[in-house]
């Protein structure tokens, strides 16, 4: 007998990664005129950055890597530095950065502005965060380096567009608890993405009512992850792949309801091949 399988209504990519996709297969058109670049990957979808890799757009890790060609800035964002530095050095940008994370940079650079420190919800090595650190011209600081020695009047809080909802409250309840007898204002806003919250949600829900998840994402995906831990915390039988080949079948043995989601940044045909190979799989 075979698997019931039930998708996720909104697995896959959101609208600022298919916007940022769309930006980069664009500019490849038949066969790029120039050298295209993205400063790291454009998502974090490993089949999705080799594709473009074929089509002649190539990921580099520093500026000092190029001389010439188009720099595509990927859908996390970089802090402005490098935007002004691309600049200098004569090399055309297309930024691509996904518009709720410009709006997270700008939520950063206006608290700064008005004077407050600024403390982000996120993930330290994500290069979201680091672009939003970039914004906050020393005066943005991570959660996770808040300590008792640090007293700041007025304080802002802003959180990574894939954060969950109850880090972000954590993330609230410790700058109170370590610094909140020393604040005169406290300004919070949830930058958390409504497309993250959605899929959070729709994952919660399919891991109450199936016996096996399978979770499909690149493994350095945040949002991806985020599903994946979720969905654990609920149902142990949780899987995170990044492809169909990595499935096993013993993981579904005895079961009938699997459930699959996707992250943000992976293609749906790579969450079809998955489905697909699921519904081969004979309990």
């Amino acid at each position: 007998m075979g698997l019931r399988v039930t998708v996720a209504l909104h697995a896959g990519f959101c609208f600022g990664v298919k916007r940022a996709v769309k930006i980069a297969f664009d500019a490849a058109g038949d066969g790029p005129e120039e050298p295209i670049y993205t400063l790291g990957p454009l998502i974090h979808n490993p089949q999705v950055v080799k594709k473009l890799e074929e089509m002649g757009i190539k990921p580099v890790d520093s500026l000092d890597m190029l001389k010439e060609g188009r720099l595509i800035i990927r859908s996390h964002g970089v802090p402005p530095q490098v935007l002004e530095d691309a600049r200098k050095r004569g090399i055309k940008v297309t930024d691509a950065t996904c518009p709720f994370v410009k709006k997270a940079q700008q939520k950063v650079a206006e608290l700064v502005d008005e004077g407050f420190y600024v403390f982000i919800v996120g993930d330290k090595l994500h290069p979201e965060v680091q672009a939003l650190l970039g914004y906050g011209k020393g005066r943005a600081f991570l959660l996770d380096d808040l300590d008792q020695g640090m007293s700041f009047p007025k304080v802002g809080i802003v959180c990574q567009t894939t954060q969950s909802r109850e880090n972000l409250t954590r993330g609230i309840m410790k700058v109170l608890r370590v610094i909140g007898g020393k604040l005169e204002e406290l300004r919070i806003h949830n930058t958390i993405c409504e497309s993250t919250l959605i899929r959070q949600k729709e994952c919660m829900a399919l891991a109450q009512a199936s016996d096996v998840v399978i979770v499909v994402g690149g493994k350095n995906s945040a949002n991806t992850t985020r599903l994946a831990e979720i969905s654990r915390a609920i149902l142990e039988d949780t899987y995170h792949i990044e492809g169909a080949e990595e499935l096993d079948p013993q993981w579904f043995r005895g079961k009938c309801r699997v459930g699959v989601t996707a992250g943000a940044s992976t293609p749906d045909w790579i969450i079809g091949e998955v489905v697909e190979r699921i519904k081969l799989i004979r309990r």
